[in-house]
């Protein structure tokens, strides 16, 4: 061997390691976040601000991407997705989970109709959080980051023809975002409900396909879904809905312990003035929608409690059709009874 290609190849063995080494940018990991609301909604705006924590206090060593609007993925979809590694990160609502973790129905049962926020997030902080967390790991291969996020009550809201009384729902077509617990409601109320994703809801109500909506205050003014004739509201609050915060489980475990902390901590850094946020949210949007016109109508205490139990004699067979296990009904009624007692 000449001494040049000896040399040669001392040199490249010297450089080897450096070659081969991960470069700094190769050591980033790139976390997608997946929202299907609009940007100027409360939810998006809560998940930029956590967006935007990471990505400052990470260095550099996460890469987010947050994307709202279902640019990456519909909430229906989404899981599905965390699944095979194409999103990192979503926060979908809890009506979308309850066709693959059917306990997750219990939260949109009749024992819960027209509760106190209080007493709801009690609920999803406490042990029947804890066991719905637990379903939703397992069953979809995620991690739960933390608390989850109010949406705030869902509302009924009439096209064309005012709700103005629970009754007048009755043989009408009612859409709601998801989840069959509503679906079970909804058609226990008298109704025929049809599932539509929020992205597709504006053309449905552009071509008068549906009587009216489940939905809340917030999401139909920053959707501006009243201009689509939306023009009346039964303030009932049918259901307190939640998002979700879910990490796919493949980038969790990516995660070193530093990154994992830094992950958790932005989380529970906006997750309380969110949830107020969500409150504030709700009322300023329903105050909006009231000065550019549409009735709202809030049913008294009396009408409300008349719903709720002609509603809870049909719990039993709605919570059996729709799967939630006895363990877990048990479970939300007895937390509700002693919640009720503290009040």
């Amino acid at each position: 061997m000449s001494r040049g290609l000896r040399l040669w190849l001392g040199m490249a063995g010297a450089l080897l390691p450096w070659i081969l080494a991960p470069s700094a940018a190769d050591e980033r990991i790139l976390m997608r976040i997946s929202v299907e609301n609009v940007a100027s909604h409360f939810q998006a705006r809560t998940v930029q601000r956590f967006s935007e924590i990471l990505s400052a206090r990470s260095g550099g060593t996460i890469l987010v991407d947050y994307r709202p609007v279902a640019r990456f993925f519909r909430d229906a979809d989404v899981a599905a997705a965390l699944a095979r590694g194409d999103v990192e990160m979503a926060v979908p609502g809890i009506w979308q989970f309850d066709r693959n973790i059917p306990d997750t129905a219990a939260l949109m049962l009749p024992s819960v109709y027209a509760r106190p926020t209080e007493m709801m997030r009690a609920l999803v902080d406490g042990p029947l959080g804890s066991s719905l967390n637990g379903a939703i790991e397992k069953g979809l291969d995620v991690k739960v980051l933390g608390k989850w996020l109010d949406l705030g009550y869902g509302q009924l809201f009439g096209v064309g023809t005012a709700i103005t009384r629970i009754s007048d729902i009755k043989g009408r077509t009612i859409r709601v975002a998801g989840g069959r617990g509503n679906e079970e409601r909804i058609r226990s109320l008298g109704a025929s409900p049809v599932s539509i994703p929020s992205p597709d809801l504006p053309n449905y109500l552009g071509k008068g396909l549906v009587d009216g909506i489940l939905s809340t205050f917030e999401t139909v003014d920053s959707a501006g879904l009243d201009g689509l004739g939306l023009r009346s509201a039964l303030e009932d609050n049918e259901y307190y809905p939640f998002y979700v915060p879910l990490l796919s489980s493949a980038f969790w475990k990516r995660l070193t312990p530093a990154q994992r902390s830094l992950v958790t901590s932005a989380w529970d850094e906006v997750i309380g003035p969110a949830r107020e946020e969500a409150r504030a949210a709700q009322t300023a949007a329903r105050a909006r929608l009231v000065e550019r016109g549409m009735r709202v109508t809030v049913p008294s205490p009396s009408e409300t409690e008349a719903t709720r139990i002609s509603l809870i004699s049909q719990e039993d067979g709605m919570a059996s059709r729709l799967g939630v296990t006895p363990a877990i009904l048990t479970l939300l009624r007895e937390q509700l009874a002693r919640l009720k007692t503290d009040r």
